[in-house]
């Protein structure tokens, strides 16, 4: 693994891992005065058609659809809770991460997400990039357009345990890794055929019976160029994998509940770089309050000296 410094590192992560859409831009930081009241989550729309679990292919065009609305359903949701990790070995970025014999965690991230709101916190190899060291990993809550950050964090100057109110200038420490409802978005937008995914059996997620569908190698190749179009920076090139694969899970709600996605192939240069990686996204508690809050106190940071 490269050794490069945190600054560096931050600098790899915002040119390679921009968010699906930019998030909202964030406003002056309020002077020594209560936060912001969280903006009230809104108002439920009625949830999608519950599904009609396939239970063979002689129903694939309802399975079809049903994947489909699944989609659509989770990258338009109001609100939601989500669970997302990145494990393996190889290239993100300029660097090279784990082995095959001892995968690192890339990216773990667990947050809430509702309308312009939002509340995570990150742990493994990413937490780097923003400059971390803490087995916390990072916490961030982005509320009523003021963005918090959880201490410490040497690099910007938030050198005590506590939260800090981050100023616009430094509202791109605040920026999630990756938006789940926008990466579905890519994938129903990217013509995905919806064909190559099979009714693959049941199970029980969320307290619910979902239908798995399991992708062929074509679609599995188009989730995973959602997945780099997202701003993760990891090879995708057809030519350079050689195995993908890819489950989705729609739950009786008709909500999307659940991807997995797996990829291994070979970088191509003066050293052959192989790689493996596997990503699993969890997403919950559609449309209800998840309860994203601004912390009861928070020191401001001051802005980063001008150029």
């Amino acid at each position: 693994m490269h050794r490069l410094a945190p600054i560096i590192l931050l600098a790899l992560l915002l040119a390679a891992c921009g968010p699906v859409a930019p998030p909202p831009t964030a406003t002056p930081p309020p002077t020594a005065t209560p936060p912001p009241t969280a903006t009230p989550p809104p108002t439920a729309t009625p949830p999608p058609t519950a599904i009609a679990t396939a239970t063979g292919s002689s129903d694939t065009s309802a399975a079809s659809a049903d994947l489909l609305a699944g989609v659509q359903a989770a990258s338009i949701a109001q609100s939601y809770m989500v669970d997302v990790t990145m494990s393996g070995n190889g290239a993100v970025g300029a660097i090279t991460l784990g082995s095959s014999q001892a995968p690192a965690e890339i990216m773990g991230m667990k947050g809430a997400f509702s309308g312009a709101d939002y509340r995570f916190a990150l742990t493994g190899f990413v937490t780097a990039l923003y400059g971390s060291s803490s087995p916390r990993g990072i916490q961030v809550v982005h509320v009523a357009g003021q963005n918090y950050i959880h201490g410490p964090i040497s690099v910007i100057g938030a050198t005590q345990d506590s939260w800090y109110r981050l100023p616009q200038a430094r509202s791109v420490m605040a920026t999630p890794p990756l938006y789940p409802a926008g990466l579905l978005a890519l994938v129903a937008q990217s013509g995905v055929d919806p064909a190559g995914f099979t009714p693959a059996g049941q199970e029980q997620i969320d307290s619910q019976t979902c239908q798995r569908f399991s992708g062929d190698r074509a679609v599995s190749l188009a989730v995973l160029k959602s997945l780099s179009d997202s701003g993760m920076p990891v090879d995708t090139a057809p030519e350079h994998v050689d195995s993908v694969g890819s489950d989705l899970w729609v739950c009786e709600d008709g909500y999307l509940h659940q991807v997995s996605l797996t990829f291994a192939g070979t970088t191509p240069g003066e050293t052959p770089l192989p790689f493996s990686f596997v990503l699993m996204m969890h997403m919950f508690d559609f449309d209800t309050d998840v309860g994203i809050t601004a912390p009861d106190s928070a020191l401001d940071l001051s802005a980063p000296p001008a150029p």
